[in-house]
This record gives C-alpha cells, structure tokens and sequence, in this order.
C-alpha cells in the first residue's frame, strides 16, 4: 500500500512537472505574444495620443503666430500713415537751415534798426534839454 501511495505520488508530480513545462513551453509564447500584442497597442494609442496633442500645440502656436503677424503688420501701416502725415506737415512747416539762418539775420538787422531809430529819438530827446 505505501508502494501505492508513493507511485500515485510520484506520478502526480510527473504529471504536474509536465503541465508546468508545457505551460512554460507552449503557454509561455502565448503569454509573451500576447504582451507584445498588449505593448504594440498601448504604444501605438500613446503614439496617437502624443501626435494629437503636438498637432493642436502647431495649430495653436500658428493662430498666435497669425494673430502676432497681423499686429505688426496693423502696426507697420499705421507708422507708414503716420509717417506720410509728418512729410506733408513738415513740406509745409519745413525751414531749411540757409532760409533759417537768414530770417535770423533779417530779424537781427531789423532790431539794431529799431535800436538805432530808439536812440536817435532819445537823442532828440535829451538835446533841447542840455546846457552848455
């Protein structure tokens, strides 16, 4: 009875090393296979994921990237309109320095003439009324 007893033992252990060696051998593939397949997928959804999320950091960045473009191009016409008022202005107002520099000696002329006219007067002023 105890060769009995040992033998279904033995042969249960048999049994059981074969189920986890052909586990190993023919479940374990199986097992890594289906991993893999697990892995390409999970992958391949974070992929998506990340190509998504770049794609709408490109579009959002090109919308801040065409709104700052049309700023400074508004900004660019507005001095060229600014700049175009300021010809005009200064084609009216404009002195150049030689005209300048004569209106200045015009001007100069004109008061030593207006001294000269003062003193004479104050000339005329004072004589009747000195004593020799």
């Amino acid at each position: 009875m105890e060769n009995q007893v040992a033998i279904i033992a033995v042969c249960l252990s048999a049994v059981t090393l074969l189920v986890m060696v052909g586990e190993k051998i023919f479940g374990g593939g199986n097992r890594l296979a289906g991993m893999f397949a697990k892995l390409d997928k999970e992958t391949t959804a974070s992929i998506a994921a990340m190509r998504a999320e770049l794609s709408n950091r490109v579009d959002s960045y090109e919308d801040s990237y065409r709104v700052g473009l049309d700023a400074i191009q508004a900004n660019i016409h507005a001095m060229q309109i600014g700049l175009l008022e300021f010809r005009a202005k200064m084609a009216e107002e404009y002195m150049h320095k030689g005209d300048y520099g004569n209106g200045v000696k015009e001007i100069k002329n004109d008061m030593r003439a207006g001294f000269d006219r003062l003193e004479q007067r104050l000339d005329r002023i004072e004589r009747p009324n000195v004593h020799p």
